[in-house]
């Protein structure tokens, strides 16, 4: 059953936290992305962006709107929103904001936000230098095995692993892993309150704090790059 949009609020709030200045001045820094969410061919898909080849890193990864925080940002919800329109030109006011969960430390260490939010159906993106494609896929994908493959890793001493998900549009095949995976996960295991047919679990909220120290375990430490 595709969740309708009060459906996805109500179960969104269940995770909402509202604790910016706690993380504020975090010593590697910290950024927030925008998750969004919208109806596409009968499903409930996520818009994700392409970094271009003219970006400093992370060239050619799928990732989601956002960025670092700007002193002027009053919280991450501005920093997502900010960055979404600098990059797809998504107007802050059409997105409809549900929640923002507990950051998560990306491989550098800055401690990233998640905030999930509703765009119109009908949002055409228009990217800047720094995105080199935008497409949309199910959100629900990323709880199938279908699609799905890991490895394990070592990170400084630390042992992860990291989950790559294919998803094929028209003659384009795109791989999301890493960081952008693992929110994806998290938000879909939210959303759909069921754990992954590849990771199953009896406690949904076991499962996601598993997902977040997991992360936490493995990058929070990390230095600079």
């Amino acid at each position: 059953m595709v969740p309708t949009k009060d459906l996805v609020r109500t179960r969104l709030q269940r995770y909402h936290t509202n604790n910016d200045d706690m993380y504020r001045d975090h010593p590697l820094g910290t950024a927030a992305v925008l998750v969004p969410l919208l109806y596409k061919d009968g499903a409930l898909h996520v818009l994700l962006t392409v970094r271009s080849r003219e970006v400093r890193s992370h060239k050619g990864e799928v990732c989601f709107p956002g960025g670092k925080t700007d002193p002027e940002d009053k919280d991450s919800i501005h920093t997502a929103l900010r960055e979404a329109e600098e990059e797809i030109k998504l107007h802050p006011e059409d997105v409809d904001v549900l929640s923002q969960t507990v950051p998560v430390p990306a491989r550098d260490g800055i401690l990233v936000t998640p905030v999930v939010g509703f765009i119109p159906d009908t949002f055409q993106p228009t990217p800047n230098n720094e995105v080199a494609d935008v497409f949309t896929m199910p959100l629900e994908n990323f709880l199938l095995s279908q699609g799905h493959s890991s490895r394990d890793i070592t990170w400084k001493g630390n042992s992860a692993q990291v989950h790559y998900f294919q998803y094929k549009e028209k003659d384009k095949t795109y791989i999301t892993f890493g960081l952008t995976a693992h929110i994806a996960m998290i938000v879909a295991a939210q959303i759909y309150e069921r754990t992954p047919e590849f990771d199953p679990n009896n406690s949904i909220a076991l499962y996601i704090e598993n997902l977040r120290d997991a992360r936490s375990r493995t990058f929070s430490n990390s230095s600079k790059m």
